[in-house]
């Protein structure tokens, strides 16, 4: 197990990386190849010999994955294991991660508040609320298809709308929100009391005097701005009427579109981009 802080002995970096071994009493007169050789995977070869309190964070944390891959688990287990390090170092220790679980087909688990990371470096993943799994699944199935109004929340689903199925053809149903006809894919029936869960990135937004959305676009939405926040290198736009609506767009596009609070947009969705769950099942 590496924690999320950094642990190491205040002695060499070969002598933590050793201490794994000899925790398990595997360690012998020929363990240098074996120390070195978990040095060289973290990209650590030539430190042997320093003072592992006087590295870096990122370099500590590269010393205590030696120390626990020295033993040549099958099970890695990681407690946020960038929590506390800067974005070089956390992109280090990710790049890190990925090679151990490729090259050394060591299985890990990962527990992150960071769901960017999550989708970058799982194959699976379980989200834990109010202390249960209240989902497992690939990312597509955890970020696209949550199975109820917490989750959806939890993983981004911004727009989450109660709407009635007025129509289904064929799995493209009619829902309306408020006054407002969707299109969406969903198997509920007519009369079917569905919500509606949309990711920012998902929605487009164009002004009335621009150019128009792609045909492929079923759901065009003209409403007000309400407020604009900025997102790391992007903007949310929050729609407050005729139904509230995010959209998440760069702050390029933000600042050429011109987009600012009162004025008039039209937002696009396509059919595909919602995800449609039963209001008795989504609430729970």
């Amino acid at each position: 197990m590496v924690f999320q802080k950094p642990v190491v002995l205040n002695t060499t970096v070969s002598e933590n990386v050793a201490f794994g071994l000899k925790f398990r009493g595997q360690y012998s007169r020929d363990s240098t190849k074996t120390i070195n050789e978990a040095l060289d995977l973290v990209g650590l070869s030539g430190f042997g010999s320093r003072k592992a309190v006087t590295l870096s964070g990122g370099e500590m944390q590269r010393v205590a994955l030696a120390r626990a891959m020295v033993t040549g688990p099958d099970l890695l287990l990681l407690d946020e294991p960038t929590a506390n390090l800067d974005p070089v170092s956390s992109a280090a220790i990710e790049d890190l991660i990925i090679r151990i679980n490729r090259e050394m087909h060591t299985t890990i688990v990962l527990s992150t508040h960071d769901m960017v990371q999550g989708q970058r470096l799982a194959d699976r993943i379980g989200v834990i609320l109010g202390g249960k799994i209240a989902q497992t699944g690939t990312l597509t199935e955890i970020f696209y298809h949550p199975k109820n109004c917490s989750l959806a929340r939890f993983v981004g689903a911004d727009t989450i709308l109660s709407g009635t199925v007025m129509e289904n053809t064929g799995g493209l149903a009619r829902i309306d929100v408020n006054g407002i006809p969707f299109e969406a894919l969903t198997a509920s029936p007519p009369g079917s009391k569905v919500l509606l869960f949309i990711r920012p990135e998902e929605v487009a937004l164009t002004r009335p005097d621009g150019q128009t959305a792609p045909s492929s676009v079923r759901n065009r939405i003209t409403g007000t701005i309400a407020k604009i926040v900025p997102f790391g290198p992007f903007v949310r736009v929050h729609i407050d009427r005729p139904v509230p609506v995010t959209a998440l767009v760069t702050h390029r596009s933000c600042t050429e579109m011109g987009f600012a609070t009162g004025m008039s947009v039209i937002a696009g969705i396509k059919a595909t981009a919602i995800h449609v769950v039963p209001a008795a099942d989504a609430n729970r």
